[in-house]
């Protein structure tokens, strides 16, 4: 079973810098790193069946599955002894780094003196060959419990499908958590997450020297931080059960404990096939309660992003896609007259007036394009995402400008809009262009205060200062006769 949210996009206005480089990273390390280790453990293995070493440890290895209450491997192993595919038992023993260890504790009385002295060299080279493979090396092994891995071991993966599936999964989920908290914030919490997923996977495997490796206790994390930001809004999920899937709408926060529940039950009861289910739990617990707890002292979250839900018209997104298509696919006369329609039927959707602003600017020195961009500038809102699309569209366009100057009314209009969003360092530009234009409006001083006041709280006190000197300057010539 697979449920996960599908209802955020990539917002550039917050743009997933840390959840892209945590993707980035994964691959790095599994292909340029992990990637070799299926020749590290040929290598080893060649070296170990040319030394004799399989026909030294078969019987104990046997032995110690059996000690262990692994019966089910250890006849496999038994019943292809005497076939060609002896080799197979060399792979799995040096896998079990419990075998490893219960080995490096005997001596030459468990050998007799004319065995162990070729049989301890060769095995300590062995050892050092199987250190190399990557999850031996960082891997979190509960047994040694050694703090480095509860970092490293988020980072690696055992095969690519492994890499791939829990990367789709980052992307869809560490979006919009990081869009909610900002990238800093998020990769504290992401790394946080990791560790407790490791501690709880180390804490019921405790004396185990089965390696954890994989990013899915973080993104595990990840999701419980998700539920517990969006809370009771209701949030768009899609879902995967053997064969049928779909979508479903559910407040984000009853899908804590199902995913929860799921984890526990095939952690306790479930065929667990390589999947750390305690793990997955471990890190649900510490996003979704980390967050409950720390969105009220520690992280601070923007909430004004979680409040702009979606839009939930399947129509208007079945539109826009048709037309996205168009415009891909360079169908420019067919793109326009979709667009069109989507203007006629949804004027007042952010996307679809900024993607009428990306339409024109193909063509930067119209005059069409021009006049769209006054207008689009122009108008009067409320809406904080409306004020964040216009900064982007200002910003966009400034550049492209020209003598197109826009009228002082909309730089004043806009001005304020970006005090609201804290977008200082635009504001800050656009007060220079307000000087050398002189220009005169109580609503500038407003704009000047507001401005200091922002600048003052991010630290930059003498900066501050200066803006507050011009608004009582700027406000005493404006009372002058």
């Amino acid at each position: 079973m697979l449920i996960i949210p599908a209802e955020r996009g990539i917002d550039w206005r917050r743009a997933p810098v840390v959840t892209g480089a945590l993707i980035l990273l994964c691959f790095l390390v599994y292909f340029s790193w992990q990637w070799r280790d299926d020749q590290r453990l040929q290598g080893a293995a060649e070296y170990y069946l040319e030394n004799g070493m399989l026909e030294l440890e078969f019987p104990n290895y046997i032995s110690h599955l059996h000690q262990n209450g692994r019966e089910s491997e250890a006849v496999e192993l038994e019943t292809i002894w005497d076939s060609d595919e002896r080799g197979i038992a060399a792979y799995a023993i040096l896998g079990d780094k419990s075998f490893t260890v219960e080995m490096d504790k005997t001596d030459i009385q468990f050998w007799g003196k004319d065995v162990y002295r070729n049989w301890r060299t060769t095995r300590d080279t062995v050892n050092e060959m199987i250190a190399e493979i990557s999850a031996f090396k960082l891997g979190l092994i509960p047994a040694e419990s050694r703090a480095i891995t509860y970092i490293t071991y988020q980072f690696m993966h055992g095969d690519t499908m492994h890499l791939l599936g829990n990367m789709v999964i980052l992307a869809l989920t560490g979006i919009a958590v990081e869009a909610a908290i900002g990238s800093t914030y998020f990769l504290v919490c992401y790394l946080f997450c990791g560790v407790m997923a490791g501690l709880a996977f180390t804490l019921f495997n405790w004396n185990d020297y089965g390696t954890l490796v994989g990013a899915s206790g973080s993104i595990s994390g990840v999701m419980g931080m998700y539920a517990a930001l969006y809370g009771l809004r209701k949030i768009r999920f899609f879902y995967s059960v053997i064969f049928y899937f779909g979508y479903f709408t559910a407040p984000a926060l009853v899908m804590l404990p199902v995913w929860l529940a799921w984890e526990l039950i095939n952690a306790l009861w479930g065929e667990h096939n390589n999947v750390a289910y305690i793990a997955h739990a471990g890190g649900l617990l510490a996003g979704g309660l980390g967050m409950m707890v720390g969105r009220n002292y520690l992280v601070q979250v923007e909430e004004t992003y979680l409040d702009q839900a979606p839009d939930e018209d399947e129509e208007y997104r079945k539109a826009l896609d048709e037309y996205l298509k168009q415009l891909a696919a360079f169908n420019f006369d067919s793109a326009r007259r979709k667009l069109s329609t989507l203007e006629a039927t949804y004027p007042d959707k952010n996307a679809v007036l900024e993607q009428r602003y990306l339409l024109e600017k193909l063509t930067p020195n119209s005059e069409s394009f021009h006049q769209y961009s006054h207008s689009l500038l122009a108008r009067t809102t409320a809406d904080t995402a409306t004020m964040h699309m216009l900064h982007d569209v200002y910003r966009d366009y400034v550049p492209l400008m020209a003598d197109h100057i826009l009228p002082d009314e909309t730089l004043l209009k806009l001005m304020l809009n970006f005090c609201q969003i804290d977008a200082w360092d635009t504001v800050q530009t656009m007060v220079r262009l307000a000087q050398k234009k002189r220009l005169k409006d109580p609503m500038l001083v407003k704009i000047l205060r507001l401005l200091a006041r922002g600048i003052n709280e991010q630290g930059e006190h003498h900066l501050s200062i200066q803006f507050r000197d011009l608004a009582d300057s700027l406000e005493q010539s404006l009372q002058e006769p």
